[in-house]
């Protein structure tokens, strides 16, 4: 269940998506920065608790963040959706953007639409490049749009059906709505210190790698401090977002069940550094919703 073909880099995101008014591409020494100061105070909530609080308190739409269906081949799609929905959740807890209301993303808006404008419409998957240029050109899709088309069937199947952007398209309205969420990334270097900042800054992460990482039995399943370790390989997609103080290990969520657990600098080296295919982008802003979400379920297991 990888799919992410990270042989393919996606030198041709140019030729795709042109040099759109709309994408919020921050060079890697600006982001850098960013993360350097907000990692002064890091985040030392676990994100699970984060949830659960600002759900209860109306602040939020989450009491957990959304375990989508995976299908096979679209990791990508997954970890990108999963990583924005936890940068908003993180953000907003730490209130330096008051006005966003944190809301789900239509994980196949994410991948379908991505995949088919990158050039890719097959069955096989998409690389994380064809993820950072769809969601910093053309923006993410909120569940609570009205009249979405059920996510069921494959990816692939929803792909062909609702993620084209000829205007004879069906859906093709949902194309202004998306605009209206453009997401700000930055491209990580393939170095695991400035994955570990990011996440303890309370960012999130999207990456690939070639690294099979497999979570510790013990303490078991359900326990805020699962573990990861490295071992093999196997190319997939994740997200990684906040940071265990006592461990000093930031989180991985893998998409693939409810596989949230910490990995420590070593894990990471592994992850990044050692790893002969690594691929990740940094979400670092997007454009805030000012309304309130009417939160369904869409997609939910």
């Amino acid at each position: 269940m990888g799919g992410w073909l990270a042989e393919e880099e996606p030198a041709a995101m140019k030729k795709v998506f042109g040099d759109s008014e709309n994408m919020q591409i921050v060079s890697e020494t600006d982001a850098m920065t960013m993360i350097a100061e907000a990692a002064k105070n890091p985040i030392m909530s676990h994100p699970w608790d984060m949830a659960e609080t600002m759900f209860d308190t109306k602040k939020s739409p989450y009491k957990r963040l959304t375990v989508w269906n995976q299908d096979a081949n679209n990791c990508t799609g997954h970890g990108t959706a999963k990583a924005i929905d936890a940068f908003m959740l993180m953000r907003t807890w730490i209130g330096d953007m008051y006005e966003m209301t944190p809301f789900e993303n239509f994980v196949p808006w994410v991948w379908g639409v991505g995949k088919n404008e990158a050039g890719q419409p097959g069955t096989g998957g998409a690389t994380m490049g064809a993820m950072l240029a769809m969601i910093t050109a053309n923006g993410v899709l909120p569940t609570d749009t009205p009249n979405l088309p059920p996510y069921s069937g494959t990816s692939n199947t929803w792909a062909r059906n609702y993620g084209k952007h000829a205007t004879n398209a069906p859906y093709s309205q949902y194309w202004d709505i998306a605009k209206h969420f453009i997401i700000k990334v930055a491209r990580l270097p393939q170095d695991a210190d400035a994955f570990y900042m990011a996440c303890k800054a309370g960012y999130a992460v999207a990456f690939g790698t070639s690294q099979r990482i497999v979570m510790q039995g013990i303490p078991g399943p359900g326990s805020k401090d699962r573990l990861w370790s490295a071992v093999g390989s196997w190319m997939h997609a994740m997200a990684a977002y906040g940071y265990n103080p006592t461990l000093d290990s930031v989180g991985i969520d893998n998409s693939h069940g409810d596989g949230f657990a910490w990995a420590s600098k070593t894990v990471l080296n592994a992850v990044v550094n050692k790893a002969r295919y690594f691929d990740a982008f940094v979400i670092l802003g997007m454009t805030p919703r000012k309304a309130g979400a009417d939160w369904n379920t869409i997609g939910r297991s």
